[in-house]
């Protein structure tokens, strides 16, 4: 009876943890999407998508790039990867959430967190440090695409540092500016241009109608947006989640496989058990 008992529960947590496993790496083998599709307006729009980045490694400084010529093109990459879209004017809004959102598929786990009153300021509108995991969402806003950019920096020592302002966040590195929002790299600092931001004008010609608030964006006293310690510590809580949500899935299956072999194991013993008396009485019988 407990043999059977056993093995069924052993069955069942096997088969919860298969079922878990499953939805787990959906997500991270592509066979389902963590997060919706922008509008098409908003991939194909000036702010919109270019070109997946499909391996991190390929922001990377190239073996005798020169510094200038790597910032640029790690600039433009990221802005082509990401699609910038608000769904109700230029600021976040409670509509944004399916998108800001840590999607379930992604990690359930701080999926969960989100409902929670404590956690659902930052979780629904939450910006990954990791360059990886902001990359696959494929949908940032400015801050989002300069934490990539900061990110990648720093992982090859490159000293970089995110500024922000209310209209405006991005990446100052050797003396330039990195505007991956717009995709727009400008070989000056932000201290040139807040004393002369008319001196944006030709790298954000494209963008005219922006070029109002830009300028007046630009010629704010910029504040820096975190520390390298403060953004050390969010991948760090990243990457521990990453892990955590792996653990249930393989404990139900662990338990699992566990389980119906103890359950299997105490079968034979009753099996054993049962056969020994049968071969006494037959011996008793045959003497």
């Amino acid at each position: 009876m407990i043999a059977a008992l056993l093995r069924t529960l052993g069955v069942f947590s096997a088969g919860v943890g298969s079922a878990l496993l499953f939805f787990v790496s959906a997500y991270p083998l592509g066979l389902v999407s963590a997060y919706p599709a922008p509008p098409a307006a908003a991939i194909e729009g000036p702010l919109g998508f270019a070109q997946k980045v499909a391996n991190v490694e390929d922001l990377y400084r190239r073996q005798s790039e020169p510094m200038q010529a790597y910032l640029e093109r790690l600039t433009t990459a990221v802005a082509g990867g990401m699609v910038h879209y608000w769904t109700e004017g230029d600021r976040w809004a409670v509509a944004d959430v399916p998108y800001t959102r840590i999607g379930i598929f992604d990690n359930y786990l701080l999926w969960i967190l989100s409902f929670r009153p404590e956690y659902r300021q930052t979780l629904q509108n939450y910006e990954f440090v990791t360059p990886r995991k902001a990359l696959d969402r494929g949908y940032g806003f400015c801050s989002q695409v300069s934490k990539i950019v900061y990110s990648v920096l720093a992982d090859q020592g490159i000293e970089a540092t995110i500024y922000s302002v209310p209209e405006h966040t991005v990446v100052e590195s050797n003396g330039s500016i990195l505007d991956s929002d717009y995709g727009v790299f400008v070989p000056h600092s932000l201290e040139d241009v807040q004393q002369d931001p008319s001196i944006i004008d030709d790298y954000y010609a494209q963008f005219g109608p922006m070029l109002p608030l830009l300028r007046r964006a630009y010629g704010q006293a910029w504040q820096p947006l975190g520390t390298a310690e403060d953004f050390n510590s969010v991948r760090a809580y990243e990457a521990k989640f990453e892990r955590l949500k792996w653990a249930p899935p393989l404990a139900f299956l662990g338990s699992g496989v566990l389980l119906a072999a103890i359950g299997m194991l105490l079968r034979h013993r009753e099996r054993l058990a049962r056969l020994v008396p049968a071969r006494v009485r037959r011996t008793a019988r045959s003497s």
